[in-house]
């Protein structure tokens, strides 16, 4: 039997499972690339905080180096991914020079899912 994650988070009319790589908006799955999807997770489990460019280089690439163009871009496909239909919504603020801090109020949960029945 699979276990459920042992944390989730809901932020707007998301839900995310990290354990899980799962994003869903109003019951739908959000296709992310891995790294994007890292970036959403560490943003989100630092919601409100400053995350230092240096931490998400350690996280999303860290036997690689990469400039910060790397992370800008994935920045970018996830304000994009977040966004509301009349791409208003921008829940990333730039810390210039410094990083980015996720600005939606975020509710961590332990998993209450169960097998079969998923979100909705």
């Amino acid at each position: 039997m699979h276990q459920p994650s042992q944390t989730t988070y809901s932020f707007g009319d998301f839900l995310l499972d990290p354990s899980e790589r799962l994003l869903v908006r109003a019951g739908q799955p959000i296709s992310l690339t891995p790294k994007v999807l890292d970036a959403l997770i560490l943003l989100v489990e630092n919601a409100g905080h400053l995350v230092e460019k240096d931490e998400f280089m350690k996280r999303l690439w860290p036997d690689s180096f990469v400039g910060d163009d790397a992370l800008a871009q994935n920045i970018s496909l996830l304000r994009k991914a977040l966004s509301d239909n009349d791409g208003t919504l921008d829940c990333i603020a730039t810390v210039p020079k410094r990083g980015y801090r996720f600005t939606l109020a975020v509710v961590a949960a332990a998993a209450a899912l169960e097998e079969g029945k998923g979100w909705t």
